[in-house]
């Protein structure tokens, strides 16, 4: 997955606590009450007005749907000129909020946040994030607040601060001329790993996709999925991380170099795959297998797949911080940003190739038909995925996980 938005942001517990002496803990904050106004008033006071939006910048593809896309349409619909700051890690703008939250600045210069995970339940905790406005726009009819998978980011309640733009699924990636049954479950994986010493790794967490990786063995060794969306509890999880720690200690001397040493990320990983050293891949971009086959860097061989128990997936959101000086542009962008027009060009594999965030079966006729369906022999149906997504674990779990990995396998 390109999007890097989840990582983890460092605070120092001085920080936390002052800022939450500063008002909020999950409703945004001073000054963060919630949108009332209707949208044709945010219209016309967006018109005219800059929106600046702070997000990711590492990957071209995303890069080329905002600035090639998104704002030419902005600018000649609204009047409103979008400026996008890239950012190396999300962090960055939490940290910057979290400085001016502490300073008492109620101007700052950051309009929208690209975000999940960690980090908006960082911001959330500090009351960085504008709201409840989220689900009264109107593009957010075509979204499904029922789901948990939209209505909780990392299991921490969404509560309307933060719009879905949109989803990433965890698949698992393979060699069809090498591998003619990959493996379905974590019993399967166990023994194709001891059928085939070395043509298997995962990259060292904290990456993202070996801490998905991880997770997923997590859920797969319990069984279980259903205790992890709830907050954290110690006794369940030194019972279910134990079972999954030992389960990889199992796995630890089939892989790559027996396990001595792991991919340091997703990209290194890749390019273990591409160059034959290993028969299996992952990625938390279902699309990413076809884009390499596309670009001659993974063998026409490769195929996609998920686990039988299902695979996991996040949705990715556009938020507004507490202080942002144009609240209402910030809102007609996100909406723009949902839209099934955008929605549709951003799925396009030709260009970003990002799942859409909206709900298909409350599109319009003639938007599903135009909704593009993932191309090539390396890609998966979006109704496979949709059939077989469940939620991420709530990010306590996920680093405590982390932190036990480096324990209980990295170091054993």
């Amino acid at each position: 997955m390109s999007f890097r938005a989840s990582m983890v942001v460092a605070l120092t517990m001085t920080s936390l606590l002052f800022v939450s002496a500063c008002g909020g803990t999950g409703t945004g904050g001073a000054g963060s009450s919630g949108e009332d106004r209707p949208f044709s008033k945010l219209e016309r006071e967006a018109r005219g007005t800059t929106v600046n939006i702070s997000m990711y910048g590492g990957d071209d593809a995303i890069n080329a749907y905002v600035d090639d896309y998104v704002k030419p349409r902005l600018e000649k619909k609204y009047d409103i000129t979008l400026e996008r700051t890239p950012l190396s890690d999300t962090a960055d703008a939490v940290n910057k909020l979290l400085d001016e939250k502490t300073a008492g600045k109620d101007k700052g210069t950051i309009d929208l946040v690209w975000i999940n995970g960690e980090n908006f339940a960082t911001g959330a905790d500090a009351g960085l994030w504008y709201g409840p406005w989220a689900e009264k726009l109107p593009n957010a009819k075509y979204i499904d607040w029922s789901s948990q998978s939209i209505n909780h980011d990392f299991g921490y309640p969404v509560e309307g601060r933060e719009a879905p733009w949109g989803k990433a699924q965890f698949v698992m990636i393979y060699d069809a001329a090498k591998v003619d049954d990959p493996p379905k479950d974590t019993d399967e994986l166990l023994s194709w790993t001891r059928e085939h010493p070395g043509r298997f790794t995962y990259p060292a967490p904290p990456d993202f996709t070996g801490n998905a990786f991880v997770e997923q063995m997590l859920y797969g060794v319990t069984g279980e999925f259903k205790p992890f969306q709830k907050p954290f509890d110690q006794k369940t999880f030194d019972r279910a991380s134990s079972e999954t720690y030992e389960y990889l200690d199992k796995l630890e001397s089939n892989l790559w170099r027996s396990g001595e040493t792991y991919p340091t990320s997703s990209t290194k990983l890749d390019e273990l795959y591409q160059n034959g050293e290993v028969w299996l891949d992952m990625s938390y971009n279902p699309q990413l297998a076809q884009r390499q086959v596309d670009k001659g860097l993974f063998p026409k061989s490769t195929r996609t797949y998920v686990f039988d128990y299902g695979t996991l997936n996040n949705t990715h959101y556009v938020a507004i911080p507490f202080n942002s000086p144009n609240k209402a542009g910030a809102q007609v962008v996100a909406n723009f940003l949902e839209s099934p027009e955008a929605q549709i060009k951003k799925q396009d594999p030709g260009g970003w190739g990002d799942l859409t965030a909206l709900d298909i079966g409350k599109l319009p006729q003639d938007a599903r038909k135009k909704l593009t369906e993932p191309q090539g022999a390396a890609t998966l149906p979006t109704e496979v995925l949709q059939k077989n997504r469940l939620p991420e674990a709530r990010t306590k779990w996920l680093l405590e996980l982390q932190d036990g990995w480096q324990e209980n396998v990295l170091k054993r």
